[in-house]
């Protein structure tokens, strides 16, 4: 079971997205669970399970807790806005940067991928999140002000690699909602390239795509496969996906 987590504390940035539809991509290869830890839940609210009995809260305070099967091949464990006073809840508990790994350890034979969508907070729950994952993603838009934080973002994720989760492995930084006629489409992946990340960044970018923003809307709740796998989005994620993959399996060796 190899577990990828989606991390920046900057919202708008397309992790929710990007976690979905790579979580799509991967349940073609092999038996795939969706985490949403987000108290926003917008990765439930798009896969139609904001109504489900138990959420991820039900996780971290240790009670019963019911996966959700969502598609062929992809499962879920929701969240709801409940979640959201979580850190507070468990401050005190002990190992508490652990109840997410000691959760999923029992699931470790049933899936082959295991993606965590993680708030946009550099918090308890994050920190559950990268210190039971293999690997982290780093999506950053493509636009002004984005590299702001980047740095302390990365940095957060070593401390938690020398602190708490040794085998924590950055496996890229995702350019989003790019736009190569834009100067700071080119200018935010320079400032990622000067900035000595530039081994890091995946070669696919993802494109600004009105079908993307389309298929997740109330009316759809679709992956971009879904809704128009011929759209630039769906090429895009099915690039990514490819390199993704490529990527773990590289790392797995």
């Amino acid at each position: 079971m190899k577990i990828v987590a989606f991390s920046n504390q900057k919202g708008g940035v397309a992790k929710t997205t990007s976690c979905l539809n790579l979580a799509a991509q991967a349940a073609l290869k092999g038996k795939t669970l969706l985490i949403d830890c987000d108290k926003q839940a917008n990765l439930t609210k798009n896969l139609g399970q904001e109504n489900a009995k138990t959420t991820i809260n039900d996780l971290f305070l240790n009670r019963p807790f019911e996966i959700v099967n969502v598609r062929k091949n992809l499962d879920l464990i929701p969240s709801s806005i409940e979640f959201a006073g979580i850190d507070l809840l468990i401050s005190g508990k002990f190992a508490r940067e652990l109840i997410l790994k000691k959760a999923l350890e029992k699931y470790r034979d049933d899936y082959d991928y295991v993606f965590i969508d993680c708030p946009p907070d550099m918090n308890l729950v994050t920190v559950n999140a990268l210190a039971v994952a293999d690997f982290v993603i780093v999506p950053v838009q493509a636009a002004q002000f984005s590299m702001d934080g980047v740095s302390i973002m990365i940095e957060f994720i070593t401390g938690v690699r020398e602190n708490l989760n040794e085998d924590l492995t950055i496996l890229g930084i995702l350019l989003t909602h790019f736009d190569e006629r834009l100067k700071i489409s080119k200018s935010i992946e320079e400032d990622i390239k000067e900035n000595g990340w530039g081994d890091a960044l995946f070669k696919t970018r993802i494109r600004r795509n009105t079908a993307i923003e389309n298929s997740q809307h109330k009316d759809f709740r679709m992956t971009i496969f879904e809704y128009d796998k011929k759209s630039t989005g769906a090429i895009d994620y099915m690039n990514l996906g490819k390199e993704v993959l490529h990527k773990i399996k590289k790392y797995s060796e």
